[in-house]
């Protein structure tokens, strides 16, 4: 972004010099989120591979200094973070992703015989709809027909914001046509090692796709049920693959995201490591809107923890005790638990004097080898699909069924997040799953426990543990507290902000002002984040 402030304001000092002469040149460096996405490599393989790289190429910084606090899912000390300076972020990764996938189509078609690359092409499109549908998320209407094709014309140069309900429907089509186009048999050609994300498991990848769909069904069904119902009946009724009964020594297979192990061997990210242990961006506890979630009582020993993921996601406070933070800064803290203190473990207890509150778990945020950056989880599919069953959405309403999802997307998401500590290496004392015994307990405590006959009762047990199990989803948690509006909140949490939706950068409207301006009315990035997406209520 910072290149391309230099190239807006040089061009904008040449204008002034050399008036309006100027003003057909340099359209293609102004564009350059459009027209120039940094493509390095003409080969399928090259260009698939860097979109598979890309899919969850986002900044964390947002996450945590914006979406934690917004859906009252933790407390952060630095509530007055300047998310508008990381807002960007989103929209500046997406458009050379894009760019990279219409590269990757017309190379396929300059390839002698183009129907060889058919399961590339499809794999390529269920990548990309991940981030297309992710960017409807967070900015709402989007350039999308028209964008990343600045090298076939000037036309596109100012590509034209399209409607939400119009990306929507094209891109669940691209959705289907990609996962039931995609096939083993012989004759396609494969791009080996450079099939990063799921490595040539179509099985796997139908998963994927058709847990998007679902996934967008639900999201859409009060904006477009008939839309929504085609799509839900289709998977659910037709019996389409979904993720299941996960293999949990290969977690990557049914819970899909960016597992920096599997798409890049050997290299580490410290992305999410960085933003937790740097104070100016968050200092980040946790908070007692979801220790409540997760305990039945404030004992500090943590007598009361009955939900087995608290281990997981926490850790105790500088006296080793369960203390929970209220999210509306009343009480103030002065620790650093994420601080590495020369070696990867936690700070020794007594050693952080400033540290009152529990914290997120330190080998979790410490992992930089095989902590996934996920998109959607088996756990996320039971609980859609609880939903659907208890709201009888594009199929019959049946409440046994949901109790039956509901608990599937609790237990997977437990046994997901404990397999995961027991893979990793950076999880020096490997924690011991829950029993079954214990897991029996869990879903009937009275806070969990699911009561079909009760349609508000179910829904919002559904949305508070699929809220729950988004922990280190915080993009997803925050559709899913704007769509249902059941997820827990914290009276005493007074946000300073609401951000609906988030604005558009600043160099939209400088750069693609005509098109900014339909798309806005002109109003500020404060005014902006206070409409709503399509989808939200």
């Amino acid at each position: 972004m910072k290149l391309n402030q230099k190239i807006i304001y040089g061009m904008l000092v040449f204008w002034t010099i050399t008036g309006n002469l100027a003003c057909k040149k340099g359209f293609e460096e102004i564009n350059r989120p459009y027209n120039e996405a940094g493509v390095e490599t003409q080969t399928v393989a090259g260009l698939f591979n860097g979109l598979a790289k890309s899919v969850t190429d986002e900044d964390n910084t947002l996450y945590i200094s914006l979406f934690y606090s917004s859906t009252n899912q933790q407390a952060v000390q630095n509530k007055n973070t300047p998310y508008l300076n990381y807002s960007s972020s989103f929209w500046n990764k997406y458009y050379p992703s894009l760019k990279n996938y219409r590269s990757l189509l017309k190379r396929i078609t300059q390839e002698a015989n183009p129907a060889e690359f058919d399961n590339v092409k499809h794999m390529a499109t269920i990548l990309i709809a991940s981030k297309t549908l992710h960017m409807l998320d967070y900015y709402g209407s989007i350039p999308y027909t028209q964008a990343g094709l600045g090298d076939t014309g000037i036309e596109f140069y100012r590509p034209a914001y399209d409607k939400e309900a119009d990306i929507y429907t094209s891109v669940l089509a691209d959705l289907k046509t990609a996962v039931n186009g995609m096939n083993s048999s012989g004759g396609q050609t494969s791009i080996g090692a450079s099939e990063s994300f799921l490595n040539s498991d179509f099985d796997a990848w139908k998963k994927f796709g058709n847990s998007l769909r679902l996934r967008y069904a639900v999201r859409l069904y009060n904006k477009e049920q008939a839309l929504a119902s085609e799509v839900i009946n289709d998977i659910i009724g037709g019996n389409q693959p979904l993720p299941n009964n996960q293999d949990l020594t290969k977690l990557e297979k049914s819970n899909f995201g960016f597992w920096p192990g599997s798409v890049s061997p050997g290299v580490s990210t410290e992305r999410q490591w960085y933003t937790f242990r740097e104070t100016s961006v968050s200092n980040i506890r946790m908070s007692k809107n979801v220790w409540s979630r997760m305990s039945s009582s404030d004992a500090p020993s943590g007598a009361g923890i009955y939900d087995p993921r608290c281990f997981i996601f926490f850790q105790t406070n500088n006296a080793d005790q369960w203390v929970p933070q209220l999210q509306n800064g009343s009480e103030s803290e002065g620790g650093e638990p994420y601080k590495n203190d020369g070696s990867p473990s936690r700070r020794p207890i007594g050693s952080d004097p400033g540290n009152k509150f529990a914290s997120f778990n330190f080998f979790t945020i410490y992992d930089q080898v095989y902590f996934p950056y996920l998109i959607i989880t088996e756990a996320d599919v039971h609980f859609l699909k609880a939903e659907i069953y208890q709201r009888g959405m594009g199929v019959g309403k049946n409440i046994a069924l949901a109790k039956t999802e509901y608990e599937a997307g609790i237990t997977s998401s437990v046994n997901f997040w404990y397999a995961y500590a027991n893979n990793s290496k950076a999880w020096l004392i490997k924690p011991v799953p829950p029993t079954a015994l214990q897991m029996t307990a869990f879903l009937t405590n009275p806070a969990v426990l699911y009561n079909g006959a009760n349609d508000n009762d179910a829904l919002t047990k559904i949305a508070t543990q699929a809220w729950l199990a988004t922990m280190f989803q915080p993009a997803e948690a925050w559709s899913i507290v704007r769509r249902t509006g059941l997820t827990p909140k914290d009276p005493s949490f007074n946000p300073t902000f609401k951000v609906n939706k988030l604005p558009y950068p600043n160099e939209e409207s400088v750069n693609n002002n005509a098109n900014w301006k339909n798309a806005t009315g002109g109003a500020d990035q404060n005014a902006q984040a206070l409409n709503k997406v399509y989808w939200m209520p």
